[in-house]
């Protein structure tokens, strides 16, 4: 039993080695941990039941993602028996030389030229959760293992992210997304789905204790939503601006000042959209010149019943929301 274990125990270490290793030493190491998966009869065994009904050439088209840029990004697939799968066949492509390494980690784990910190993004993405996964599949022969790379690493003293690289998936009039490589305040990498967003500008306006709402279908969400007006800027664009441009163009309404109220994060998960809104004041009426494809109502409603339908749930964009309460507390 403690032979079999210890065959475990050199796979677990030659992964550890390639963890810890450098760029220069991984042909040797890719070698070293499928060697040592090939003298245990239970990794073996393991490795043959998970290859058996797995299709690489489909998960590679679909977990290697090639990029308008010239790049590409790697997606572990999230099971743990396809995971396996997957950098096993991986790393026996590289071992037998039908993927060149340097042209492999290059194109997937490319980080500001430097092959030691593209090296060190490819072994904690792929070789760091290979290992674990094998770890928890044999507690018993991990109990004594003492692992040269560390689980855990200190507590971070920031909890700012870096960009390893960005990788643009795709250009629209309006956005742009992103599938950036980052790295975490601990040091390990991760990815980040982005939405780039040139922000946009809205305005409240109340007119004789009224707030002037637009209605308009959202395409998006498949409803007629009540919204403060609001339109997005152009690049290098005064907020101030656009909000008076909006308020005009959707209303007829023309503000002769502005406050600002606040700037909304409407999705701080995701995208690094800025919303400006601002409350408009000396207002008197000018001529509605709505854009060619906007197709919306005006509605003026009392301002306390704006905040109740906001209670009941009636209002729910964003922005909107922000703005009538901002008001209210602004007003008491």
């Amino acid at each position: 039993m403690e032979e079999k274990y210890e065959k475990i125990r050199r796979f677990l270490d030659a992964c550890d080695g390639l963890i810890a290793g450098t760029y220069r030493e991984a042909d040797v190491g890719i070698s070293q941990v499928l060697r040592c998966l090939a003298e245990s009869e239970d990794l073996k065994g393991l490795f043959n039941a998970v290859t058996e009904e797995f299709d690489y050439a489909q998960s590679r088209s679909f977990y290697l993602r090639d990029l308008p840029n010239g790049k590409g990004t790697v997606y572990l697939p999230s099971g743990r028996v396809d995971a396996l799968a997957f950098v096993f066949c991986l790393l026996a492509e590289i071992d037998s030389g039908v993927v060149k390494f340097r042209d492999f980690l290059l194109r997937y784990f490319y980080v500001d030229g430097s092959f030691t910190a593209s090296y060190a993004l490819f072994a904690d993405r792929i070789i760091r959760p290979f290992r674990d996964i094998v770890r928890e599949a044999y507690p018993a022969a991990c109990a004594a293992y003492s692992y040269r790379v560390p689980d855990e690493t200190p507590p971070p003293d920031t909890l700012k992210e870096t960009t390893a690289q960005k990788n643009v998936v795709f250009e629209g009039k309006i956005i742009t997304v992103r599938c950036d490589d980052a790295i975490l305040p601990n040091g390990k990498p991760c990815k980040r789905e982005i939405v780039e967003h040139p922000g946009g500008a809205s305005i409240l306006c109340v007119v004789d204790g009224k707030a002037v709402l637009v209605k308009q279908f959202r395409y998006a969400y498949g409803e007629e939503l009540y919204e403060i007006p609001a339109g997005k800027l152009e690049r290098g664009e005064d907020p101030a601006v656009a909000a008076k441009r909006e308020l005009e163009e959707e209303t007829g309404l023309i503000a002769g000042s502005l406050t600002l109220l606040t700037v909304l994060y409407p999705s701080p998960g995701y995208t690094n959209e800025k919303l400006y809104i601002y409350e408009a004041a000396d207002v008197r009426t000018g001529e509605r010149h709505p854009d060619s494809d906007e197709f919306l109502n005006v509605e003026y409603i009392p301002f306390t019943e704006a905040c109740n339908m906001v209670a009941r749930g009636e209002i729910r964009d964003a922005k909107t929301v922000c703005a009538l309460l901002f008001y209210r507390a602004k007003m008491q």
